[in-house]
């Protein structure tokens, strides 16, 4: 099977995920809450936004699960080996880690973007 190309954009509507890996919604539900690798923002309307990480994460557990037909317990551990401490701000890639104070100030800058961006919607 052909590697999914990803398109060069930081964030993924929940509709664009589900289109990219070909997984119905209540797939992608269950794997957010079974693997607890990756969390969509959710904007005031309730629409989800998910990272390019995050992305990266659901094809990886689409590979192992259907493709691979790993277990769900050898996924996790997949999982730990190769998006390690993403939650905490550290990289996964040999980068340096990012600092908090800042990536707080960007995860605020982003909502009152998408909050701007919702009124607008609505007009």
């Amino acid at each position: 099977m052909a590697e999914i190309k990803i398109p060069d954009k930081l964030t993924f509507k929940r509709k664009e995920v589900i289109q990219l890996a070909k997984l119905d919604g209540r797939v992608l539900d269950y794997w957010e809450k079974e693997f607890a690798a990756f969390a969509p923002m959710v904007n005031q309307s309730g629409e989800k936004f998910y990272s390019r990480l995050d992305v990266e994460v659901i094809l990886a557990v689409k590979k192992w699960l259907i493709q691979e037909k790993r277990d769900k317990g050898l996924i996790k551990d997949l999982l730990r080996q190769h998006f390690t401490n993403v939650a905490n701000g550290t990289s996964t890639q040999g980068t340096d880690p990012v600092d908090p104070g800042k990536l707080q100030k960007i995860r605020s800058t982003l909502r009152e973007i998408l909050t701007l961006l919702a009124k607008d919607d609505k007009n």
